[in-house]
């Protein structure tokens, strides 16, 4: 429990701070899309300080209702993750200034910061996670967890093309 308690706190600490980190990222002009993700259920790993999930995900372009498919992985590279239960689901807006449908160009690496809580509702706060190459900026708008636990920290999250559907 005391555990549980320490990393609500640093969670809560986090939050506070991510908005802070968040006012030195340069948002991008334009929202082109919205990219919804599901954690696969039993992929990766999840340690106290490191954690990893593999993802599907589907980009809906705003321009035309063409559609992308992504697969990668996703987690916390240094801070708290414990959690109980698998189900999440994540929607992000995608925002860049120079975006060209049908050539998968958010498939890469993002990071940020990040954290939440859940025990039964969800209940957190996440910055923009930006690619790499700062081309794309993924706007978090709603994140759905099923279960209960805590998670905060520097947040990633790896995107590849998806061929199998």
């Amino acid at each position: 429990m005391n555990r549980l308690l320490a990393g609500l706190s640093f969670t809560m600490l986090l939050l506070t701070s991510s908005s802070a980190m968040a006012a030195h990222i340069e948002p991008a002009k334009q929202i082109v899309g919205t990219l919804h993700c599901k954690i696969l259920p039993n992929s990766g790993m999840n340690l106290l300080i490191h954690s990893t999930k593999h993802i599907r995900c589907q980009f809906t372009s705003l321009d035309s209702d063409a559609v992308e498919y992504y697969k990668g992985e996703t987690g916390i590279r240094f801070g708290v993750d414990i959690r109980f239960g698998k189900g999440t689901d994540m929607v992000y807006s995608v925002l860049s200034n120079a975006f060209r449908q049908g050539e998968h160009q958010l498939a890469g690496k993002y990071s940020g910061a990040s954290g939440s809580a859940s025990f039964g509702l969800t209940a957190g706060d996440s910055s923009p996670i930006e690619k790499d190459d700062k081309s794309i900026f993924l706007q978090p708008i709603k994140v759905d967890v099923s279960g209960a636990g805590v998670a905060g920290g520097l947040s990633y999250l790896y995107l590849q093309a998806d061929s199998s559907r």
